[in-house]
């Protein structure tokens, strides 16, 4: 056996004390280390706080619980995991190189998806070593609160956005305490998929976070449903109060709700309030005036200096996984699909419905929605981002992952993450990657990890093994696209023609 295989204990310090984990394959991984106090009993729905001093040796040497959560929506796709789970789950797993003391490595943090109900950055499927050891960075999973425990908004017991101020919390700790673990508290890149670039953007609207990290990967950011506004947010938070039979003026008593029962509200609600050919769940970021202010775009004006780069894109068809297993949107008639193209459209509806026809062999209801909220919801305002970074003279790249799923899920949402962080063995039960060939796999995996390592090194994801990347601007619109063929191309915007 080699040196690189052998594990061994390890032991870094951080503000409340040292932490033991194991190094393996050259990479020194932590997990379950706590950047927050538990928010449990009377500290249920309150702003996060900070972790206190444990005057002890921390075991960070085992999978710590996550957040509370029912079944995830995408598990028909993705596959389904099992984890101990606890209201007390505000921890991060560290993954960093094995290097000299002193290294200065970049940082990657990341930000879970999973719609703000479900998912955990200590999930194996996002585990760490691969892309830490392959791209030589130092990688963070960060899990915080999800659904009602994380996002329900009624004022006087919950401000809303709870599970966004964790993650605040945790860049903060990340900063205050990564040089610990050899990484370098000014080069920090925060990455975040689906409701974790959403997070992401949001963070991007508040000035007074300007400096707290330095590059920012948003991967099928929901830019086209940034926040609820705050009387459809309390009207939720009410809805929810009644499924658990509890009046507005006692709504403290959810704070001794057992957690099991919340969660079987929360998937009520969710039932409840679903339509057609949409996905937004109900406990969504809220622009509550207070600590969400404003929308992203009105607050990155030109007196907005930012200062951050940015990697940003989508998959191909974002919704054919929630459409798959969907029997009413692939059973949609012509007249439903008109009706939503002309919600959408107005009278303008034909000539959109025309142009992503004729982008289609087989333009079925599945494919026209699929294709139209992929655009509204996460692909078109990734690139009205990306242009205005490029008017502020900021450094904007943009992807877009093509490779389709030999199982019929088409490059569906959460399809790049298995390629980005380049471990195959915990997607080994995921349906939309059955019939893969793991050898283009291999080699679609590294030209990612390779791009999205460099431009955490230094802001730019063109390496050697891809052809040239520039810079998107409203002019070029050069959008990289991964697949069989990786290429750059002009992004399309409908109803322009092919």
């Amino acid at each position: 056996m080699n040196d690189s295989s052998r594990t061994t204990d390890c032991v870094a310090d951080t503000a409340e004390g040292p932490v033991r984990g194991r190094l393996a394959e050259g990479v020194r991984v932590f997990k379950g280390v706590p950047y927050a106090r538990p928010m449990t009993g009377e500290l249920r729905f309150h702003d996060p706080l900070r972790a206190e001093p444990r005057g002890r040796e921390l075991n960070a040497r085992n999978t710590a619980p996550i957040a509370p959560q029912g079944r995830s929506r995408l598990a028909l796709a993705m596959g389904d995991f099992t984890l101990p789970q606890s209201e007390d789950c505000l921890t991060l797993d560290i993954c960093a190189p094995d290097c000299a003391p002193g290294a200065r490595k970049p940082v990657i943090a990341w930000i879970h998806g999973g719609a703000f109900t479900s998912g955990a950055g200590s999930l194996p499927w996002y585990g760490g070593s691969a892309l830490a050891r392959n791209g030589d960075v130092v990688t963070v999973g960060i899990n915080y609160r999800l659904g009602a425990l994380g996002f329900l908004y009624l004022p006087g017991l919950s401000a809303g956005n709870l599970g966004l101020k964790d993650q605040v919390l945790a860049l903060q700790w990340i900063k205050q305490n990564i040089h610990h673990f050899g990484g370098d508290p000014e080069n920090i890149t925060v990455m975040g998929q689906s409701a974790g670039g959403a997070s992401i953007a949001a963070m991007l609207t508040m000035p007074e976070l300007d400096g707290l990290f330095r590059r920012a990967i948003m991967q099928s950011a929901s830019m086209g449903r940034m926040f609820n506004a705050p009387d459809e947010s309390e009207r939720l938070g009410r809805a929810y109060l009644k499924l658990l039979d509890i009046q507005p003026d006692r709504a403290a008593e959810l704070r001794k709700v057992p957690v099991d029962r919340l969660l079987q509200a929360q998937q009520a609600l969710g039932a409840a309030e679903r339509k057609l050919a949409q996905t937004k769940p109900p406990f969504w970021l809220v622009r509550d005036g207070a600590y969400i202010h404003s929308e992203l775009l009105d607050t990155l004006g030109p007196q907005r200096k930012l200062g951050i780069d940015l990697l940003i894109g989508t998959t191909r068809e974002e919704m054919a996984a929630f459409y798959r297993h969907d029997d009413a949107v692939r059973n949609a008639g012509a007249d439903v699909v008109e009706q939503l193209f002309r919600a959408e459209f107005g009278d303008k509806a034909a000539i959109y419905m025309d142009a992503y026809k004729r982008r289609r062999a087989l333009p079925n209801a599945a494919a026209l929605l699929g294709d139209m909220n992929t655009d509204k919801v996460f692909r078109l305002g990734s690139l009205e981002l990306a242009g205005l970074f490029g008017r502020k003279g900021l450094s904007a790249h943009v992807y877009q992952f093509d490779w389709q799923s030999p199982a019929g899920y088409e490059s569906c949402h959460c399809l790049e993450l298995p390629f980005v962080f380049g471990d195959l063995r915990p997607w080994a039960g995921a349906p939309m990657l059955e019939g893969m060939d793991t050898h283009e796999f291999e080699g679609l995996s590294n030209a990612m990890q390779q791009a999205w390592a460099a431009f955490a090194h230094g802001g730019d994801p063109g390496h050697a093994g891809i052809p040239r990347w520039k810079a998107y601007t409203d002019e070029n619109r050069n959008v990289m696209h991964f697949g069989r063929v990786i290429e750059p191309r002009r992004a399309w915007i409908a109803p322009e023609p092919d």
